[in-house]
């Protein structure tokens, strides 16, 4: 089997070595080596899991060394039980503060799956098709129909208008409560 780890190198993997990656889930975050930092991708955050002695401690020192040497870590990644682990790419973020010293990003790593080589494929591209002037001007005209200035009080929550009408209904002991009108909708 083929793992493509980075865009510009591909990584060949013996069939017995791919299966022992497969079942060997005793943990979660396997690190693998050191690259310079890549474009991010999908990803999802990480941070550290308290359940060992001085695992806060390592998360800090990993993540200030990548900051200063502007390094991410390849890691082997399982989510959970009887999943197969995949390769991510850990790339480091400093901590955020605004001018109060209020913290809008908090320090950590993006995790970052990386693709197989099979996730990878040539995607053929047809011709660029322009637009007839009668297709630009029809779109000018939706666009500007579109525009208006925004205000939050000019559409009433339909769901909770609605609400309000069942409990009037109810309080007033109707039979059948008004119906809301909904002006989200295009109808």
């Amino acid at each position: 089997s083929i793992l493509s780890v980075l865009p510009s190198k591909i990584c060949f993997l013996p069939p017995h070595n791919a299966s022992i990656l497969k079942k060997s889930q005793v943990l979660k975050l396997y690190y693998v080596g050191l690259y310079s930092r890549i474009k991010e991708q999908s990803c999802q955050s990480d941070q550290p899991t308290l359940s060992f002695a001085g695992s806060t401690t390592l998360f800090n020192a990993l993540l200030m060394k990548c900051l200063e040497r502007e390094m991410m870590m390849l890691c082997r990644y399982t989510a959970r039980r009887n999943v197969p682990p995949r390769f991510v790419a850990l790339v480091p973020q400093e901590e955020e503060l605004d001018e109060q010293k209020v913290q809008i990003a908090p320090p950590g790593f993006h995790m970052i799956f990386l693709p197989y080589a099979d996730d990878k494929r040539k995607v053929d591209f047809t011709e660029n098709v322009p637009a007839s002037q009668e297709q630009v001007d029809k779109m000018k005209e939706i666009i500007q129909k579109l525009r208006f200035k925004y205000r939050t009080d000019s559409f009433e929550n339909p769901v909770l208008q609605q609400h309000f009408r069942n409990l009037e209904a109810l309080a007033l002991d109707m039979v059948e409560p008004e119906q809301a009108e909904d002006l989200t909708s295009e109808n």
